[in-house]
């Protein structure tokens, strides 16, 4: 008689929901865990090289230069220091320096922060690394979804995410908050203006906004000359602006270069230079990334050692739910194979269902890897501010899913060999 082995194995599964249920999630955190740490570890280094842009190095007045690169460049932070005026000045007219763009930061709207730069800031500095500011056509560009970018006192531009999440839009007006994450005072009389929403760059700079350099000191001024004052002192301007006003918390600084490379030997001297005044802190985004990956990536060898270990705890309690249903269907095994089933066809059947709970924890693993991806991310915007999208590698998951499938195969064998050795007669025999 000739018996469906589909139906046998479905049969045994269902006949066993609550186990066939828990080995399967078991399997799938394993696997989900994996993968969440592989995405976000690619996402994560991705984001932050792209953030950094076609600059070479970050000068501030920072603690340290890891301190220096997530605030300047991924709005990780508030400033703790500022630079004068006339560093970045000395910067600017170095023969080495292609640019050397002032920001302030440390001012925010909505828990958004607020970098102050000039206009130039987006002609010669983009996101993409690639982007030579002295050949034009290399590289992209900022550009504007609406309206334009900035020309004027008190405006501002939005960065994509920005606009999606506050709702604002062009000609609206907004008061900036001293400060990040609310609790600072309201900048109350100096209204900035929404004159343009930047295209997503798929960085940082999406949830930042953009507000014009030489506003941003005028509102500090002001107010600073208001509290000494006692009250309202005189209206500050750009003209009124003395030496100490223009103050910023970072410069971004690209080298001179030659054409069709990406570093030279004169950024690495002016860098060496640069770090022998105390008084700087000079940090390649490069370096910095690269020496946070490196501690990063020994955390995650450990957080891989975990996931594996989980894994083949999964394994495991297959094996050991297999094990437990051969024990309990003896009877109904060798009535098997009375009906004609032979041992190898036995064999099969349980094989068979292990690689179904690992096939099944697999698939369920890619869905807990998305929603543990986008809590990650959530985390780290949260947390970091920095703007992480989870990428879903297809080939990572293959490679993920091969592994717990084999695991699987492999935990059915001592169930398998069980299901094979039990004899017919021993276990027909009348009960009672």
């Amino acid at each position: 008689m000739a018996l469906s082995g589909v139906r046998v194995v479905s049969g045994s599964l269902l006949a066993r929901r609550f186990q066939t249920v828990t080995t399967s999630i078991t399997v799938a955190i394993a696997v989900g865990l994996l993968l969440t740490i592989l995405s976000m570890r690619d996402a994560t280094k991705q984001t932050l090289e792209r953030g950094a842009g076609n600059m070479h190095l970050v000068v501030s007045a920072e603690p340290s230069g890891l301190v220096s690169v997530l605030n300047s460049v991924f709005h990780a932070g508030v400033p703790s220091r500022a630079m004068t005026w006339l560093s970045v000045q000395r910067l600017q007219r170095d023969p080495r320096v292609a640019y050397a763009l002032p920001i302030q930061q440390g001012d925010s709207f909505k828990d958004f922060p607020v970098t102050a730069v000039h206009p130039e800031f987006f002609e010669r500095f983009s996101p993409d690394p690639n982007f030579d500011p002295e050949r034009d056509g290399e590289g992209d560009r900022w550009s504007v979804t609406e309206g334009r970018l900035i020309e004027d006192n008190f405006e501002v531009v939005l960065g994509s995410q920005v606009a999606r999440e506050s709702g604002l839009k062009l000609g609206d007006t907004i008061l900036l908050t001293c400060g990040l994450a609310g609790g600072g005072f309201v900048h109350e009389n100096f209204a900035y203006e929404v004159v343009g929403v930047l295209e997503v760059s798929g960085t940082p700079h999406d949830r930042a906004i953009f507000a014009d350099l030489a506003s941003g000191w005028i509102i500090h001024a002001q107010d600073k000359r208001d509290r000494e004052a006692g009250g309202q002192a005189a209206r500050v301007t750009e003209e009124s602006l003395s030496a100490a006003d223009r103050l910023v918390t970072g410069v971004y600084v690209r080298g001179v270069v030659r054409e069709g490379r990406q570093a030279s030997t004169a950024v690495a001297e002016l860098a060496s230079e640069l770090r022998r005044n105390p008084t700087l802190t000079v940090a390649s985004p490069a370096s910095e990334i690269d020496a946070l990956f490196r501690i990063v990536n020994r955390v995650d060898r450990l957080l891989i050692a975990m996931a594996f270990v989980v894994l083949v705890s999964g394994a495991v309690s297959i094996m050991l739910a297999l094990y437990s249903s051969g024990q309990m269907r003896r009877r109904e095994i060798a009535t098997f194979r009375v009906l004609g089933a032979s041992r190898g066809k036995i064999v099969s059947w349980v094989l068979a269902e292990a690689l179904i709970l690992g096939a099944a924890g697999a698939v369920l693993g890619g869905a807990v890897s998305v929603l543990g991806g986008q809590a990650v991310a959530w985390g780290l915007k949260a947390q970091l501010g920095l703007v992480v999208e989870p990428a879903f590698s297809l080939h990572a998951f293959a490679l993920v899913a091969v592994a717990a499938v084999v695991l699987a195969a492999v935990a059915g064998i001592a169930p398998s060999i069980l299901a094979y050795r039990i004899s017919v007669a021993e276990h027909l025999r009348p009960l009672g």
